[in-house]
């Protein structure tokens, strides 16, 4: 899920539905992300562009910083 503001409305991408898209594909890290995401608008509709923060090799993962919420693969589990 992507929350994000756009023309003053609170809007949100879904990428857990297979709909054809890459960016669904997209991991986050919290820590280290190689990517940022851009809204951009184009023809007055909001774009979502990804952005490298630094060289992104062949093969390696596309991260984002999914942003500050409680995501369940965030939490630390102890054994």
């Amino acid at each position: 899920m992507f929350d994000f503001q756009f023309n003053g409305q609170q809007l949100c991408v879904d990428a857990a539905r297979e709909d054809g898209s890459l960016g669904r594909l997209v991991n986050d890290d919290e820590v280290n992300p190689n990517s940022k995401i851009k809204v951009t608008r184009v023809d007055g509709r909001p774009h979502l562009c990804l952005f490298a923060l630094k060289d992104i090799g062949s093969g390696e993962e596309i991260t984002y910083n999914y942003g500050n919420s409680d995501w369940p693969w965030r939490s630390k589990v102890v054994i």
